[in-house]
């Protein structure tokens, strides 16, 4: 075990948090697009319009909320508050953690009822 593993809850490693968001913001970045290019599959492969409107929808959302996303690590990168990038940092994960949960409810629905 090195001294990093025994970082306590009160403890803060600013350095880490922003290698992480660091990460995270291609991928945010990456994810909006594909919710995009899906919309627009989705737009042209599905026949029946109530099933793409409700797809829509869900992948419309999930492109917000990563954009979001992305918006909130930019400034969570820039300020030049600690406390604030913790807090910021902790915005950003659930923030995260749902368009990404909620893109898999999407894909879900899209797998299922128009393929």
């Amino acid at each position: 075990m090195t001294e990093r593993d025994n970082i306590g809850p009160e403890e803060y490693d600013p350095q880490r948090d922003r290698d992480v968001l660091l990460r995270l913001l291609s991928v945010t970045a990456s994810l909006a697009g594909l919710c995009i290019a899906a919309l627009g599959f989705v737009e042209y492969s599905s026949p029946d319009a109530t099933l793409r409107t409700f797809a829509d929808e869900l992948i419309a959302i999930d492109a917000f909320i990563f954009v979001i996303c992305v918006y909130l690590i930019l400034w969570a990168l820039r300020t030049p508050s600690l406390r604030r990038a913790r807090l910021l940092a902790r915005a950003i994960n659930a923030t995260f953690l749902f368009a990404l949960t909620t893109m898999l409810l999407s894909a879900t629905y899209i797998v299922y009822w128009i393929f």
